[in-house]
């Protein structure tokens, strides 16, 4: 009986690497999701390590008081997910993006300097709520921007920058928490959040980002 040969598709490392690398130097534009993957995954890396040394600290709880503590976080920012992928569809990425990014940071710093433990509670769930707003519009628009042959590799590298950025927060965050204080490292991972959004802003306007659906269609040359 006949058999088919399958061929070994195996990967190349160094050629997925070097074809990632020239991508985003074909499209310069997709650095933009990918600093911001890598500062959003940052903040995730941050309260699972830092977050948790905080509220245990600052608020004198256990291990199951501070893992409701984050589950406040990560419900609202799992959960919807699904709805507020459907929101960027409708109003496009900028606002999801840069003002949702904006209002993120502010959470932070906001659960950082949280007087009491339901305050930082219900801190916590802003945050998650408005991760949730800037997470999948931020993967919506490495799509928007990649050739439609290419999407899959720049979903792949979103994803390496989210993972550096999930383990920046741990060396970071931890450095900063362990050297300067949580107030601090809370002021570091909150101001880096807004930072890049407001830096982010001119090239959002350059871009005329109004919907994904025009960005999608426009000119994407370099910058």
């Amino acid at each position: 009986m006949y058999k088919r040969q399958v061929p070994d598709r195996s990967p190349d490392s160094r050629r997925a690497v070097r074809a990632l690398l020239e991508g985003v130097r074909k499209r310069p534009t997709l650095s933009i999701p990918f600093a911001f993957g890598f500062i959003d995954r940052m903040t995730a890396g941050f309260f699972a390590l830092v977050g948790t040394l905080y509220f245990q600290d600052a608020f004198d709880v256990g291990p199951a008081a501070t893992g409701l503590l984050l589950a406040c976080f990560f419900a609202p920012f799992a959960l919807l997910q699904y709805p507020m992928g459907a929101l960027s569809d409708r109003i496009g990425r900028t606002i999801p993006i840069v003002v949702g990014s904006v209002c993120y940071g502010v959470g932070i710093l906001a659960v950082g300097a949280a007087p009491s433990i339901a305050t930082a509670a219900i801190g916590m769930v802003g945050v998650g709520v408005l991760g949730a707003l800037v997470s999948p519009a931020t993967m919506a628009l490495v799509t928007d921007i990649a050739a439609e042959s290419e999407r899959g590799l720049a979903m792949a590298g979103f994803n390496v920058a989210g993972s550096l950025g999930f383990l920046g927060g741990f060396l970071i965050g931890g450095t900063v928490a362990s050297d300067y204080g949580y107030g601090l490292a809370f002021l570091a991972v909150g101001g880096l959040e807004i930072a890049i959004a407001l830096l982010a802003v001119p090239v959002f306007l350059r871009l005329s980002i109004g919907r994904g659906d025009e960005f999608a269609t426009e000119d994407r040359g370099p910058l």
